[in-house]
């Protein structure tokens, strides 16, 4: 109800009567005033009611109400008076001005005088209708949905997927109401159809739509991709965390340091010791989803497991190349050129690692073929240095892959502290497609073994060029297709893979020295034994295409 001129509503006067008149007998004195209000008039004023049209308070001695009604447009709708307020016997339209009727009368017995019956009139109206006054909610993790709405209302009814119907009735007026919806997950959304009214004698509102989505889930970034080898890693989340869950965190590799937080939203990782991630690392931490990752103060988590990538610098590819010639794996060898008495310690190989020490490098073997000699360059990347890597990486145990990576770098200087060189010499395989075709191994500075051979047939022919031995097998069926398209399964022995299909093996052929495979190199099985017995992996093998002859033998 609409309550004009403040807390009271506005009197009608009908026709001109007045309210609250008093009948008073001059007789002067105390006893003419208490006379005066006892013989009052009854009367009746009205505020905005919380259940009802209105709120009525009676003035007069036992002041009733005989009868109440709402006005508007020619209809009436009768008011009944509960709790001290007047409540409509049945659906009012929300929102409409119109008059409220009310008849009050004092007691019976005072029946016979003619002011103790009054009809009143007041200008009133129904409560507007109650909207929905945020329609987009970010609704907080758990149950329910809280809906505010301009006013307070008594009954919310709303719509959930599938058209069911739920309806809420309200103890008392309350201007938001928390929906009893099931608990939200991170990241959900919805829409319901929500309506409400103010006094439960009213319809319910048109509903309308309310947009709802739930806290989303925690993301993780990280500051950048590159560090340093001893760098701080940096870890950004999207919400403040409470829990971050560090013990599920895995760091790979497993590298000695310590988590700490630097905000409630950022984490620092400082690697500990001299040697940190190790050059050329490829470093790696996979945060895990759901409860047993990140907790944030929403309750919101990671959606799935985080997998962030940092990479450190490369090292030194000179220094890489002075290691390796220094311990054995290198066609060269190495001095420095200022010579130092001191022990070498873990603290001064790090730090050589990006600052090589200045030096010179000589050719070791100066009968292996020119070949091999025009491929070596030093401070740069080549073929020369890879195989050595290859070579270094199976004699420590480590994957064959040649690439000089932390585990390469710190096998490399553990060696160097302890001075421990390569168990073998270097070797080298030299292959000439020049009729008779023709293999010779090297060992050291000296050819150890000559001997015919068989390279690809023209259809499919022997790679040309140097590659270091990738893969070693003593037995193995070699399966594929001819040329002309049928199947193959060859047994073959003491295999020595150089690229892709292509390997040095043993292969029984009634004859040797000319194309005849499908692009491997082919050897006597016997010879190929001594050969396999011999190389390494990391050990190159050239292919020269026909006209280069031979090395020849020193």
């Amino acid at each position: 109800m609409v309550v004009r001129h403040g807390a009271h509503a506005r009197r009608i006067e009908p026709g001109g009567s007045t309210f609250s008149l008093v009948r008073m007998v001059a007789v002067g004195g105390l006893a003419v005033a208490a006379l005066a209000t006892w013989l009052a008039s009854p009367g009746a004023h009205l505020a905005a009611g919380r259940r009802g049209l209105a709120r009525v308070s009676l003035t007069g001695l036992q002041t009733h109400i005989r009868s109440a009604s709402y006005i508007r447009g020619g209809r009436s709708v009768r008011l009944v008076a509960r709790g001290g307020e007047l409540v409509p016997s049945s659906h009012l339209t929300p929102g409409t001005s119109g008059v409220i009727s009310v008849a009050v009368a004092g007691p019976s017995w005072l029946s016979w005088l003619p002011w103790e019956s009054q009809s009143l009139k007041f200008a009133g109206s129904t409560p507007a209708l109650p909207v929905v006054s945020k329609r987009t909610i970010l609704r907080p993790l758990g149950s329910g949905l809280k809906v505010a709405f301009n006013e307070p209302v008594s009954s919310v009814q709303y719509h959930t997927q599938g058209g069911r119907i739920h309806r809420m009735n309200l103890a008392a007026p309350k201007a938001s109401v928390v929906l009893p919806l099931p608990a939200a997950k991170p990241g959900q959304q919805g829409v319901l159809m929500v309506a409400a009214k103010a006094r439960n004698w009213e319809s319910y509102a048109p509903a309308s739509p309310v947009q709802w989505a739930s806290i989303p889930y925690v993301t993780v970034s990280q500051t950048k991709t590159r560090v340093t080898p001893t760098g701080r890693l940096v870890v950004q989340f999207s919400q403040p965390i409470k829990n971050p869950n560090l013990a599920n965190w895995k760091l790979a590799p497993s590298t000695p340091g310590q988590w700490k937080q630097i905000s409630s939203k950022e984490w620092v990782f400082t690697p500990a010791g001299p040697s940190g991630y190790g050059p050329g690392a490829l470093v790696q931490l996979t945060i895990p989803g759901g409860s047993a990752g990140p907790q944030a103060t929403s309750g919101s988590v990671l959606q799935r497991a985080a997998v962030m990538q940092w990479t450190t610098p490369p090292g030194s590819v000179t220094r890489l190349q002075e290691l390796l010639a220094e311990e054995g794996y290198l066609p060269v060898t190495w001095k420095p050129t200022a010579q130092s008495s001191a022990t070498p310690t873990l603290s001064g190989e790090d730090k050589t690692i990006y600052n090589a020490p200045s030096g010179q490098f000589t050719w070791a073997y100066p009968h292996l073929p020119a070949q091999l000699q025009s491929l070596w360059s030093p401070g740069q990347m080549n073929v020369v240095t890879k195989g050595a890597i290859m070579q270094f990486e199976a004699t420590n145990g480590l994957p064959v892959d040649g690439i000089a990576g932390p585990a390469v770098w710190k096998a490399l200087i553990q060696d160097r502290l302890k001075g421990i060189t390569s168990p073998a010499p270097y070797t080298y395989i030299f292959v000439t497609e020049t009729l008779p075709e023709t293999l010779e191994l090297w060992s050291g500075d000296k050819l150890v073994l000559t001997t015919k051979t068989n390279t690809g047939i023209p259809a499919t022919p022997t790679y040309l060029g140097t590659s270091p031995i990738y893969e070693r097998l003593k037995f193995q069926i070699m399966r594929g297709k001819n040329p002309n398209g049928v199947r193959y399964a060859d047994p073959v022995y003491w295999i020595n893979y150089f690229k892709g299909g292509d390997a040095v093996h043993g292969f029984v052929r009634s004859a040797y020295g000319f194309p005849q495979s499908l692009g491997c190199v082919e050897v006597p099985p016997s010879v190929a034994q001594t050969i396999y017995d011999t190389v390494n992996y990391g050990t190159l093998v050239t292919v020269n295409p026909v006209g280069v002859p031979p090395a020849p033998a020193h």
